[in-house]
C-alpha cells in the first residue's frame, strides 16, 4: 500500500512537473508580446499628441492672426504704418 502510494505520488508530480514545463514558453511569449504592445501604445499615444500640436500651429498659422503675427515677426511694416522702434529716435 505505502510503495503504490509513492509510485502514484511520483507519476502526479512528474505530469505537473511536465505540464508546467510545457506551458512556460507560451507564457514567456505571452508576456514578451504583452510588453512590445504596450511600448508600442505608449509611442502612439506619443505620436497622436505630437500630431494634434501640429495640426493646432498648422490652424493657426492658417488663421488670419496667425498669418499676420507670422509677416509681423518677419518684419512686415503695413502702409501708413511706423516702425515700432522709430519711436524711441
Amino acid at each position: 500500500m505505502g510503495r503504490n502510494l509513492w509510485i502514484n505520488g511520483l507519476i502526479v508530480a512528474g505530469a505537473i512537473g511536465v505540464g508546467i514545463a510545457v506551458t512556460m514558453r507560451p507564457w514567456t511569449v505571452y508576456m514578451k508580446q504583452k510588453a512590445d504592445s504596450e511600448k508600442s501604445i505608449a509611442r502612439m499615444n506619443v505620436a497622436e499628441a505630437h500630431g494634434i500640436k501640429l495640426l493646432e500651429v498648422e490652424d493657426r498659422a492658417q488663421s488670419s492672426i496667425g498669418r499676420e503675427e507670422a509677416a509681423r515677426k518677419a518684419g512686415y511694416i503695413g502702409p501708413n504704418e511706423l516702425p515700432a522702434d522709430s519711436a524711441k529716435k
